[in-house]
C-alpha cells in the first residue's frame, strides 16, 4: 500500500531525484520511504474500528431482538393458564417495532401472535355488537347469555368494557 494521504508519492519522488541525477551504482536511486505514513496507519485504525464497532452493535442487537422475543414468548405461552396475559403479549409484541434487529422467523412469529389476540378482540367486539342488537330487540336474556357463556380473556378496552360488564351484570 502507497501512502496516499500525504499528498506525495514516492514515484514522484522517484521521478525528482531522476531529474536531479541522483543515482547509486549507476543506477537511478529509488525512494526509501516507507510504503505506509502514520496517517494511513491511522485510516486504516478507524477503518477496523467501524468495522469491529458494527459488527459488536449487530450482535448486540441480535441478543437483544431474541430477548425481548423470548419474554413476549413467555407472556404469550403463559396467557394459556392466565388469559389475562395476553394483554401483557400484546404490549410486549407491539414494543417489538422498535427493535434494531427482527429476523423473518420473529417478524412471522410476531404477527401471527399478534393476528390471533386481534382475532379475539374481534370476536368480543363482536359479541358484544351482537348482544347490544338483541338488547335493542328486547331479547334480554339472549344478550346476557351470550356474554356469560364467552371464558376467554377480556381484550376490549375502553367503553367496550363498561358495555360488556353492564350486560354481563343484568338478570
Amino acid at each position: 500500500m502507497f501512502s496516499f494521504l500525504n499528498g506525495k508519492s514516492p514515484f514522484d519522488e522517484a521521478e525528482e531525484k531522476l531529474e536531479a541525477g541522483e543515482v547509486v551504482n549507476g543506477r537511478p536511486k529509488l525512494p526509501t520511504a516507507p510504503a505506509m505514513g502514520w496517517q494511513d496507519g491511522l485510516f486504516l485504525l478507524v477503518i477496523i474500528a467501524l468495522i469491529v464497532g458494527g459488527y459488536e452493535y449487530y450482535q448486540y442487537s441480535k441478543a437483544k431482538s431474541a430477548e425481548t422475543f423470548a419474554r413476549c414468548d413467555a407472556h404469550y405461552v403463559a396467557a394459556a393458564e392466565k388469559p389475562e396475559m395476553l394483554l401483557e403479549a400484546e404490549a410486549c409484541y407491539d414494543s417489538t417495532w422498535n427493535l434494531g434487529f427482527v429476523s423473518d422467523s420473529m417478524e412471522v412469529l410476531r404477527q401471527n401472535r399478534l393476528g390471533e389476540i386481534t382475532d379475539k378482540r374481534t370476536l368480543m367486539k363482536d359479541l358484544l355488537a351482537d348482544a347490544k342488537l338483541d338488547l335493542k330487540d328486547g331479547d334480554t336474556a339472549k344478550a346476557v347469555k351470550a356474554i356469560q357463556e364467552y371464558n376467554g380473556p377480556m381484550l376490549l378496552v375502553g367503553d367496550d368494557v363498561e358495555a360488556w360488564k353492564q350486560i354481563a351484570a343484568m338478570k
